[in-house]
């Protein structure tokens, strides 16, 4: 088990069954292998996590998911269907994460050096949350963020005074809309991150990218510099989707 000073980092990755705009999402194959496990298997190269946990609803329709990733090893939490602030909250209090990072299932080129990478920045600038810079410096996709139990406890509670519910279902939502109140960083792309393409998974035309790019590699594990190179050789692919509209 990798430790950072005794305290305990957690990955909170949350995912569900019900994508309004590709249903199912989460447990469709690429190169045979449902995505949310290239998610999973690749944070677990991390050099700094040391625990993964799945956080999903309580819903009956998330079964197929909660099975698969239960019988592959990693631990699920279930819990708020649309309050996913208290999804993580509670999820949290479980597995006891000093430290955070926040992944989303529909990432399924997740690159374990990038995720080191935002940790280290954390860690190094002692920020109470950091943030890969999507969209504006990185491709979507690669998106990490990493936070303290302290902060994400602080939200809760002043979400709760305030009745905002638009922060409910974005966890970090309101840490960079108050920074005056809290320590934020960022982790910007250099040159070869900072190019309009989505390697997220929303949509079939998302799907199909990242499909091309699997099957074209056929490596569970390659990383995001090889994938950024293919695509800017391969317009054709890079473009299957550049018409897809980020949902606010």
């Amino acid at each position: 088990m990798k430790r950072v000073d005794n305290m305990n980092i957690i990955s909170i990755v949350q995912a569900r069954m019900g994508s309004e705009r590709l249903p199912g999402k989460v447990i469709k194959p690429i190169i045979g292998k449902p995505m949310i496990l290239h998610v999973l298997d690749r944070l677990n190269r991390s050099k700094y996590i040391d625990n993964i946990v799945l956080a999903t609803s309580r819903l009956s329709a998330e079964d197929p998911l909660v099975k698969l990733v239960s019988e592959s090893g990693y631990n699920v939490f279930r819990g708020e269907e649309n309050n996913v602030l208290k999804r993580y909250i509670d999820a949290n209090e479980k597995y006891k994460g000093d430290i955070i990072v926040r992944i989303t299932g529909d990432c399924p080129l997740i690159d374990p050096q990038i995720v080191d990478n935002v940790i280290s920045h954390y860690l190094m600038y002692d920020y109470d949350y950091v943030r890969l810079d999507v969209p504006n410096s990185f491709i979507r996709g690669f998106d990490v963020e990493v936070f303290s139990m302290t902060a994400l406890e602080r939200v809760y509670k002043e979400v709760n005074i305030s009745s905002n519910t638009k922060y409910e279902e974005h966890v970090t939502l309101y840490m960079y809309e108050n920074k005056d109140k809290f320590k934020v960083g960022y982790v910007e792309g250099k040159d070869l991150f900072t190019k309009d393409y989505r390697v997220c998974v929303d949509t079939v035309d998302d799907f199909e990218v990242v499909s091309r790019i699997y099957e074209h590699f056929m490596d569970e594990h390659v990383g995001a510099e090889d994938v950024v190179k293919f695509l800017d050789e391969n317009e054709n692919v890079a473009r299957m989707n550049s018409n897809v509209l980020q949902k606010r």
